[in-house]
This record gives C-alpha cells, sequence and structure tokens, in this order.
C-alpha cells in the first residue's frame, strides 16, 4: 500500500563526494522539511549483483526485495545519475532491472506503477548531464512511472557549491528545489490511484 508521505530516494552514483548524491541529499532535507517520510537509498550500502537470470532462478537478492517493498511503500521516487558517455550510471540501470523484474503474486511493473517520480541529473560540465536525464525519465516511463515526471539538472558543479555539511550555498537552486517539491506535492491528488490499478488488472 502506497503510503502519501513516504518518500524513496536512489542515488546511482556510488563516489563518496559524488555531486549527484549531495544534490539528492538537498532534495531530502527539503522533502523532509515538507513533511514527508524520506528513506535514502545508497548503493554502496545495498549491493546488488549484476543482473543474471541463474542468479534470479535461485532467489531474489534480500537487496533487490528490500528495496522493491521500500518502494512499494512509498508515494514517491527520486531518482538521480552521473552521466558516463551519455547514460544513466551502470549500477542504477542494474538496480532498476532488478526491480522491474515480476515477483510471485505481482503483475508486470507493479514496484514502479502510478509513482510520482523526480529525475535528477548533475555535473561538473556545461551540459548538465542532459543526457543522462533523458535516459532516465525514458526508462522511468518504461518502469511505469506517472508519465509527468518532474526533473532537475545542474551544471558546471563543484565543491564551492556547497558548504560543509554539503548544503548547497545558492538561494536561485535551492528556490528551485523548493518549487519542484510543492509542484510534486500538488500533484498528489489520488495516492490510492496505483493501488486502484494493481487490484483491477490483478482482479
Amino acid at each position: 500500500m502506497r503510503q502519501k508521505k513516504n518518500i524513496a530516494l536512489i542515488s546511482g552514483s556510488l563516489r563518496k563526494d559524488s555531486y549527484n548524491t549531495k544534490i539528492l541529499r538537498n532534495f531530502e532535507k527539503e522533502f523532509i522539511n515538507h513533511g514527508y517520510n524520506c528513506t535514502f537509498i545508497d548503493l554502496n550500502e545495498y549491493p546488488i549483483p549484476f543482473f543474471n537470470s541463474d542468479i534470479e532462478s535461485s532467489g531474489t537478492p534480500v537487496n533487490v526485495t528490500f528495496i522493491k517493498n521500500l518502494i512499494k511503500s512509498s508515494s514517491g521516487l527520486v531518482v538521480s545519475s552521473p552521466e558516463y558517455n551519455g547514460e544513466i550510471s551502470a549500477v542504477l540501470k542494474n538496480c532498476l532491472d532488478w526491480l522491474s523484474r515480476k515477483g510471485p503474486n505481482e503483475i508486470p511493473k507493479e514496484t514502479f506503477i502510478g509513482l510520482k517520480s523526480i529525475g535528477i541529473s548533475v555535473s561538473t560540465g556545461k551540459n548538465a548531464a542532459k543526457r543522462a536525464l533523458e535516459r532516465l525519465t525514458v526508462l522511468l516511463k518504461r518502469l511505469g512511472v506517472d508519465e509527468d515526471i518532474i526533473t532537475y539538472n545542474l551544471g558546471n558543479l563543484s565543491n564551492n557549491f556547497f558548504n560543509e555539511d554539503n548544503i548547497l550555498l545558492d538561494n536561485k537552486e535551492l528556490d528551485t528545489i523548493n518549487n519542484i517539491i510543492k509542484i510534486y506535492s500538488d500533484s498528489i491528488t489520488n495516492i490510492n490511484k496505483a493501488d486502484n490499478i494493481i487490484k483491477i488488472k490483478a482482479s
């Protein structure tokens, strides 16, 4: 059952000082300030093997099941990814591939269906990781999230954008993040929509 105030956040970067993770943490902080319950998924802490049907036939990895159940109980999904050769990170793609797999007593796309989502990609370059963000939104839609994905990207990043607690120093960008969260909140008009779809398809 999706809970209206639960948000799952997944960072697609493994780097300790990742700018994408830092930006995602800023989103998390502002979501909490707006009264949401947030769960931050650092894929360093939840290692997942590369998808292999031989592994799957022996049982879904425990970390996949944990993340899947967490997303199923959330109304929103916020995902960030760095850009590698115009694509999202391999570790994120692998995670989403596992999460998309239909488990016992599940319908196709059950994990993601109807989720309100935010896609994020930032970089040190002037392109602002636009290509990775485009790929991320295409993939999320294919997985079944709500079609109206909200996006955020930022370029020319450096450590000077953050204070010692990794909080953004640019008030304009903080205002943008706050506005995105307000748009997100306003868009949740019927949190039971996804569950109703699942029930109808399963019946």
